[in-house]
């Protein structure tokens, strides 16, 4: 008799049932077939992403970087050359993308691809110190030949996994490292102190892992940039939006960076009743406002004495919407979803010739207006790379403009803690009287027969026979034009400086000649 065909399925699965486990259900033939092609696609994806990774790998470089730093304290030192490391990769146009901080005050950049034992000679293409990004270019064609550029694509969202790929300390070898974004803000940025948007991941940036990129499906979601020197597992990326802006703000001016650009003012927050009442900003009628902007905003509290006062904000307007960006009595806006940043987000993708429509409240009353934005000239400049100091040496007397890096250079980086508080009044006061005003620091005097008795140092200079100095090329020129026979510079507090012209400049060439100062002016004076 045939064999029914039902039957002798039964029995096959009777069988194999009789050698598996005892508590294992017997499984069908298809099921099983079914499993083994899932593992075997599961091997295949496996593969696949291994190769994407090598050929993303294949994007970052190592940067061999030997810089020779100015001496901000002794401005006609160059400090003794070091030598560093950094990251970089490959994006669009033949450009590598990397930070700025990594290149900044570079006498040679060398750059190596991944899996490549040859070192090429890079240049710096567009430099952004306040955004703290660099574009390099390679001139070698032989270096182009195995790599390839990373798309800048997607968002940074919370909880998103991020890989940051670089070379950081302890090793020659790529290194990759995973995390989880944990917040986006906007935060000061180290290397400018300009706040900024950027993303933190609960994964350490470490040195040399710098301008690496820091990917998501191999997709470059931001570069990373900067760590926490207190705290262990956080590190910092910096935000596609600020890369996009630069990398706009370079082609718009054919590879001339400009930079960040801000509007202009200072301000209080509004979360005070009494003050919102004293404003009236409670009475106002929410028809007189455009759609999307509420009664609430923040208070400006200094306004740049600079602009025009037809381009302008004044002390005691409240500012309630910037462009479609609805103010809080917080000083923050929306941002995406449910989160909000600070307002310096509503200036996030903005450029120099560009106009920002302000709703403010102005004696009580709702006004529009539009105000263009500009590039922030701060009183006391923030840091500078990739110049030189400026200096002028008169009798002994070093003189030179008060900026955030004489502060670093003289007292460390604790100088908020260190420092006279007649250097630090001045950081303070965040916007400039006249365009090329300056704060003058008599920074030391140097010991000699013309200076004995003399021993000021660190201390504001603020008139020279009697003029108020206007900046350091001022007080160079009234140094040149001077005839009288003695000079008298008036320091702060009513301090005062006499020396004898003719004896100061009889002696001053054998003065400098001791010290080993080769000229008693920067270049530029």
């Amino acid at each position: 008799m045939a064999d029914d065909p039902i039957n002798l399925e039964r029995d096959v699965n009777e069988t194999d049932s009789e050698f598996s486990d005892s508590r294992t259900p017997a499984r069908p033939l298809s099921h099983r077939t079914s499993a083994s092609a899932s593992l075997l696609t599961k091997r295949m994806e496996a593969d696949l992403h291994r190769e994407t990774l090598r050929e993303t790998y294949a994007s970052v470089c190592k940067l061999f970087v030997w810089k020779a730093e100015p001496n901000f304290a002794s401005p006609w030192q160059v400090r003794p050359q070091r030598q560093s490391s950094g990251s970089a990769f490959v994006i669009s146009g033949k450009r590598l993308l990397t930070n700025a901080h990594v290149i900044s005050n570079a006498s040679q950049i060398l750059i190596r691809a991944y899996g490549d034992s040859v070192r090429y000679i890079a240049r710096v293409s567009s430099v952004g110190h306040d955004c703290d990004l660099a574009l390099l270019e390679v001139d070698d064609d032989a270096f182009w030949k195995n790599v390839r550029e990373l798309e800048l694509s997607g968002n940074a969202h919370l909880e998103d996994s991020v890989t940051v790929v670089g070379y950081p300390t302890g090793g020659d070898n790529l290194s990759v490292t995973q995390g989880v974004i944990s917040r986006v803000d906007i935060l000061p940025y180290s290397h400018s102190g300009m706040r900024l948007l950027c993303v933190q991941i609960d994964a350490a940036i470490n040195p040399g892992n710098s301008g690496g990129p820091a990917l998501i499906d191999s997709k470059v979601v931001g570069v990373a940039f900067m760590g926490r020197s207190n705290a262990d597992n956080i590190g910092y990326i910096i935000s596609l939006t600020v890369i996009r802006r630069f990398l706009e703000d370079v082609r718009r001016n054919d590879g001339d960076y400009k930079g960040v650009v801000v509007l202009g003012f200072s301000y209080q927050r509004m979360e005070n009743e009494a003050l919102r009442e004293y404003t009236k900003l409670d009475q106002v009628d929410e028809k007189l406002l455009p759609d999307g902007i509420t009664p609430s905003g923040v208070l400006v509290s200094q306004s740049d004495p600079m602009r025009p006062d037809d381009d302008n904000l004044f002390e005691g307007d409240v500012v309630l919407g910037i462009d479609s960006f609805d103010v809080s009595n917080d000083g923050t806006v929306p941002f995406r979803d449910r989160e909000r940043v600070n307002l310096l987000f509503a200036f996030g993708e903005k450029y120099i010739g560009d106009q920002v429509k302000m709703t403010i409240l102005r004696n009580g009353k709702v006004e529009q207006l539009k105000l263009s934005v500009k590039i922030p000239r701060p009183l006391v400049p923030s840091y500078q790379y990739d110049v030189k100091p400026r200096y002028v040496i008169w009798g002994g007397l070093v003189f030179l403009p008060l900026s955030l890096d004489y502060l670093r250079h003289e007292y460390g980086r604790d100088y908020m803690e260190k420092a006279n508080t007649s250097l630090l009044e001045p950081l303070t006061r965040r916007f400039r009287d006249f365009a090329d005003q300056e704060v003058i620091v008599l920074s030391q005097t140097l010991a000699s027969d013309i200076t004995v008795g003399y021993e000021f140092k660190r201390t504001i200079l603020e008139t020279l026979n009697g003029v108020k100095i206007r900046n350091l090329r001022h007080l160079a020129v009234l140094l040149d034009e001077c005839k009288d026979d003695y000079l008298i510079f008036g320091l702060l507090h009513g301090f005062s400086v006499i020396l004898g012209r003719e004896k100061a400049e009889r002696d001053f060439e054998k003065l400098l000649k001791r010290h080993s100062i080769s000229s008693a002016r920067s270049s530029e004076i």
